[in-house]
């Protein structure tokens, strides 16, 4: 029986599109949240977020990239309580990942973590 295995580097293609993907997800919600907020001023964080989103989708168009150059697809199968499960199409074949909740939950925190953090340039003095 053959058994078809992702290589090192298609799994971490897979799992940069799953977090960035869930990223997106939950900076959109928080973002659509924050704006009817009644905090006094929100502009910031508006912004803050906005920013983490176009970083995201640079990232994410990247991710796409490499997926289409390896011929990899990803979709999810499911989601419970504990896991969510995706189906991984690559040369022809189909493997199922399950992932443990509070692992994506972390790993995803990481990402957004990383997205606000990472700054391409420094900003100008105001003096």
């Amino acid at each position: 029986m053959l058994v078809a295995v992702l290589s090192r580097e298609e799994e971490q293609i897979v799992e940069s599109f799953i977090f960035l993907d869930i990223a997106r997800k939950v900076l959109e919600k928080d973002l659509s949240r924050l704006q009817h907020a009644p905090l006094k001023i929100k502009e910031p964080y508006i912004r803050l977020i906005e920013a983490a989103l176009e970083k995201l989708s640079t990232h994410m168009y990247r991710t796409k990239w490499e997926m289409k150059q390896a011929d990899l697809q990803v979709q999810l199968q499911r989601m419970d309580s504990t896991f969510s499960e995706y189906s991984i199409f690559f040369r022809g074949y189909v493997v199922t990942a399950k992932y443990l909740n509070p692992h994506l939950r972390n790993q995803v925190s990481r990402t957004i973590e990383q997205l606000f953090t990472d700054t391409p340039a420094k900003p100008k003095q105001l003096y």
